[in-house]
């Protein structure tokens, strides 16, 4: 029987806030790992697709309707990136005009994380970064062809020399988006319930507009490229399904 002194709602109260400190208590023990990169289940439990993740780093990602004008390994931060020219296979002539940068940073080890990918490719690039907005669009999962969410990042880079509508996010298998977190709890959960990890490929894509010029211009090319990035990798790279 309840207590004269304890209702209905002050017993869900106090369930309440005992979930929430345990899921705090939870949160403070794994932050301190996630930025040192410790994981007492990494020697257990590798990526299972590291062999399709190192060959994407070398070679690139296949896009139909498009086709690859250079293709090459370059630093960036520090850290190995695919760094791909892509036009559309009607094109006659690539220009610097109408090539898109196809930049991918796969996981190619168990204990690499997404940090600082987003910063490490404007320092390279030594541009102003502005126009920041998010462009969300779905893919269909390659097993049930439900609808996967996928958020990104959109945003305009330029310089002296050029001006980018910009495309960046992390892909997994069954979703994507472009706070490292987002994927640190996917991978969490992989792990608790599946016993696996969920890899992860940073994906920046660039796309040539007019000097200083308005990055909406290009939203549906945007989205159409995501949309073909995040399919192929799923179905080519991102193959082993995990559940959020």
């Amino acid at each position: 029987m309840l207590s004269p002194t304890e209702s209905p709602k002050r017993i869900l109260l106090h369930k309440f806030l005992l979930v929430i400190f345990v899921l705090a208590i939870v949160v403070f023990l794994s932050l301190p790992n996630y930025r040192t990169g410790q994981w007492t289940w990494n020697a257990e439990r590798e990526l299972s697709n590291i062999q399709e993740l190192r060959l994407l780093q070398q070679q690139g990602l296949s896009l139909p309707g498009w086709q690859t004008v250079t293709q090459q390994t370059g630093e960036i931060g520090g850290r190995k990136w695919s760094i791909q020219g892509i036009v559309p296979t009607s094109t006659s002539e690539p220009t610097s005009q109408n090539t898109v940068w196809l930049l991918l940073r796969p996981q190619t080890w168990h204990r690499d994380m997404p940090q600082v990918d987003w910063m490490d490719i404007n320092g390279v690039q030594q541009w102003t970064a502005d126009s920041n907005r998010s462009l969300q669009f779905t893919v269909p999962d390659p097993f049930t062809q439900q609808p996967i969410p996928i958020n990104t990042r959109f945003l305009r880079g330029w310089n002296q020399q050029r001006t980018y509508a910009v495309l960046q996010w992390y892909a997994w298998a069954n979703g994507g988006h472009p706070a490292p977190a987002r994927w640190f709890w996917v991978d969490q959960r992989s792990q608790l319930f599946h016993r696996t990890r969920t890899a992860w490929i940073a994906v920046s894509l660039l796309i040539p507009i007019k000097p200083l010029g308005d990055i909406e211009t290009v939203r549906s090319q945007a989205q159409e490229l995501g949309q073909l990035v995040q399919t192929a990798l799923m179905e080519e790279v991102l193959g082993v399904r995990t559940e959020e």
